[in-house]
């Protein structure tokens, strides 16, 4: 023990573990993986290998798991590099369901370019990587480069629905979210307005089909000049969303509207105190992605909440049944939808 101790320098080997517990190297490799076989092993003796392992800070050789057909543990996660701020917590909890499943995450970042991340996937595959969840591929330009690099790539599980056959992917229903948060805002409102981003986007689009089948479910006529699409992004967004106050939300006579997200919400609710408009008194405000400013708001922002712990878990699932022993071939999907949360805004 003292000598495997003082070898600090050194990695630990199933050499050393194996010496400290008094077993054979071959026992040591089948309880801690890196050897396949049929040895056999009881609990007790798995548990004080495994002990040892940890107490010498043992880290299993990547390259010799995959030279004896094992798999890496290793899964890959795509993402934009300016990515709206809730993608960072279902990166989290992909990341919890990826460690409570035993495996370990690799992070590839690239802007509106499906080169470059199908360029990351390649990095993926060098480092072996098992499988890969993909959060960033809604670049409306490139959907044809998306099917040319992405058709035939079976391991691979997509956030939002791509522009692909046979994908498997995590549904987020984020038009029957909006169609629920609308509904609730025509209960008591009747000029219920939608500012809403880049309409070319599958999520907006989403959201825009949701908002006008609650006019239709309500025996209301779609009305488009409720609608406002943002086209100018060179200003601030607190100046955008001044502006917005002032030529869309007021001269519209709106008495609710939705905001792209929580951050717009926060601003317009601003720009409409500085013309002493009484929220939600006046106009009702509402935004997306729930974000942890939005209950200290005054009045406290009602919003949506994207379901990020349901959309991370069944993206890891989704990708770990495409892994397992007998893999599930085809389209697949999981459907998450996200959930209203009232609060005082509207």
């Amino acid at each position: 023990m003292a000598g495997v101790l003082q070898e600090k320098k050194r990695n630990v080997t199933l050499a050393d573990i194996a010496r400290e517990v008094g077993v054979s190297q071959a026992l040591v490799g089948k309880v801690l993986g890196s050897c396949s076989g049929n040895i056999r092993v009881s609990k007790k003796t798995a548990a004080i290998i495994e002990e040892a392992a940890k107490r010498l800070n043992y880290r299993p050789n990547l390259s010799a798991r995959i030279l004896s057909g094992q798999k890496s543990k290793l899964l890959g996660v795509l993402i934009d590099t300016q990515p709206p701020p809730v993608r960072f917590r279902t990166l989290a909890f992909i990341d919890k369901y990826a460690v409570a499943n035993g495996y370990r995450i690799l992070i590839g970042e690239a802007h509106d370019s499906i080169d470059s991340l199908y360029q990351h996937y390649q990095n993926f595959m060098q480092y072996n990587a098992d499988g890969v969840i993909c959060l960033a591929h809604d670049y409306p330009d490139q959907a044809d480069r998306l099917r040319e690099l992405f058709q035939n790539v079976n391991n691979i599980v997509f956030i939002e629905k791509p522009a692909l056959d046979n994908a498997v992917w995590v549904d987020v229903d984020r038009e029957q979210a909006t169609f629920e948060l609308t509904s609730h805002l025509l209960e008591q409102h009747k000029r219920v307005g939608l500012i809403a981003e880049n309409p070319a986007y599958y999520t907006i689009q989403q959201r825009l089909t949701g908002y006008k089948r609650a006019f239709q479910e309500h025996n209301m006529k779609e009305n488009p000049s409720l609608i406002h699409v943002i086209r100018n992004r060179e200003n601030s967004l607190e100046e955008r969303m001044l502006r917005i106050a002032e030529e869309f939300v007021l001269p519209a006579g709106l008495d609710a509207v939705i905001a792209p997200n929580d951050l717009s919400a926060a601003y317009l609710m601003r720009a409409l105190l500085k013309h002493n408009v009484r929220i939600p008194e006046t106009i009702a405000v509402a935004g997306f992605d729930n974000e942890p400013f939005a209950e200290s708001l005054y009045p406290s922002l009602t919003t949506i909440d994207d379901n990020n712990e349901q959309i991370g878990k069944a993206a890891v699932q989704l990708l770990l049944e495409r892994l397992g022993p007998t893999p599930v071939s085809g389209p697949k999907s999981i459907r998450v939808v996200p959930r209203v949360i009232h609060r005082e805004s509207a």
